[in-house]
């Protein structure tokens, strides 16, 4: 049976209760120790199935009458199928515009973020927005995308679905498909057929190959201040390293290789290993790992925000970036200000910090509301593009200059369309 057990229990106010009346009935959730309203798994569609898109809820539908501060943990029973994919997070950012005014927000002023695959996630929504039809304004106002964005150029990075086609077929041979059925999507939709069980076992123990077994999507292109988006931030950690360092299994210096082409096409790796140190074949696992952790954070966090900063300004769009070098020492892994660590002031999680860390968490959103207005007055980029707002290691903030832009910028040079660039 599936079980119902709260989220965030140290977060939650004893016995405080918040009640909302939506298009489809009375909603009950809770009250954080921040002051926040809490309101967890509320349905904004139909049940989704697998590799489909999602259907909104009908005029007719009815909330249930608990309260809706609980997450499920599902089981075999009841047997939940599921595609919460991007078209699914869509769907949920049309359901806000549509019901944040009941919650007490305002739907002309919605903020997106998103940390890690959650930054990708924005930054395709982004380009979603920008491509939608001539008077479909956007479901949000600004945007940040936290330790990460799409790796766009003008060529071949991201993979193109011709070169994810190998990826496609491996998954459907390591389940003993033919991926030249005609009936194959038909087929992997069904979960009778195939268990999700199945296919994530596949994935997870790399039965479809390292390279093939990190699923990424791709996609382009701009056009978003006429749909009604007026800002976006973008920024990074100043130790991204050692989440990718421990992301994937490396016993030594011939496993970097592989694990790389879980990213990026070979010729990009060919060159990409060319820029950074070599490694004995007697070299330690740990000296691979932190080789790993460099590339491969350079690559999907240090990388991708720096050009998503530069690419945004030159289109004219306003944009600016931001770097953290310190977070509650309670929340640092090794000790390290690294991958997703920050979620506590964004958040504004206050049973994770003392005092005097959550008014320095209070400083910096304030500081990034200050910017986002100062962003909306000017229309335009106000700083150098090697320049980011900065939480320093001292807790004070402060705009900082990129001690690594050169180097990021040499980094880039070996990407599809961006050998003339500057």
């Amino acid at each position: 049976m599936s079980r119902a057990v709260s989220h965030i229990p140290e977060d939650l106010q004893e016995g405080a209760r918040v009640v909302v009346d939506t298009q489809y009935g009375p909603v009950k959730g809770g009250r954080s120790t921040n002051g926040a309203a809490i309101f967890l798994e509320v349905p904004y569609a139909l049940p989704p199935v697998r590799f489909t898109d999602p259907q909104p809820l009908p005029t007719d539908y009815r909330y249930e009458g608990k309260e809706y501060v609980y997450e499920t943990k599902p089981s075999d029973e009841p047997k939940i199928n599921g595609n919460f994919g991007f078209k699914d997070q869509w769907l949920a950012l049309l359901w806000i515009q549509e019901n944040i005014a009941a919650f007490g927000g305002d739907p002309k002023n919605v903020r997106l973020t998103g940390l890690s695959a959650g930054a990708h996630s924005v930054h395709q929504i982004l380009h979603y927005i920008s491509r939608q039809p001539e008077g479909q304004m956007s479901p949000i106002r600004t945007a940040i995308l936290q330790s990460n964005a799409i790796l766009y150029t003008s060529s071949a990075v991201p993979k193109t679905p011709a070169e994810l086609r190998a990826q496609f077929e491996a998954l459907c041979r390591a389940v003993e498909l033919d991926p030249k059925a005609t009936d194959i999507l038909e087929t992997l939709r069904d979960p009778s057929r195939v268990p999700a069980k199945l296919l994530m076992h596949v994935i997870e123990t790399d039965n479809i190959g390292v390279e093939n077994g990190t699923f990424r999507g791709c996609l382009d292109a701009r056009k978003l201040r006429e749909k009604g988006v007026r800002g976006i931030s973008i920024g990074d950690l100043s130790e991204e390293w050692y989440l990718y360092a421990i992301a994937h299994r490396v016993d030594g210096p011939q496993d970097l290789l592989p694990n790389i082409l879980r990213y990026y096409p070979p010729p990009i790796v060919e060159d990409l290993m060319k820029m950074y140190r070599s490694l004995p074949d007697c070299a330690t696992a740990e000296e691979a790992q932190r080789l790993m952790g460099d590339i491969l954070s350079d690559g999907q966090v240090y990388l991708p925000v720096r050009l998503f900063a530069r690419d945004f300004q030159e289109a004219g769009f306003p944009v600016f970036r931001y770097e953290i070098h310190w977070v509650p020492e309670q929340v640092r892994c090794n000790g390290l200000v690294t991958h997703g660590t920050d979620r506590c002031f964004w958040a504004l999680r206050l049973p994770n910090m003392s005092l005097p860390q959550k008014e320095v968490a209070i400083a910096w959103l304030d500081a990034i509301d200050e910017e986002f207005e100062r962003l909306e007055c000017s229309r335009k980029q106000m700083r150098p593009l090697n320049q980011a707002l900065t939480l320093q290691e001292d807790q004070t903030i402060a705009w900082a200059e990129d001690k690594h832009w050169d180097r990021l910028m040499a980094i880039a040079k070996i990407l599809p369309g961006e050998e003339g660039t500057e």
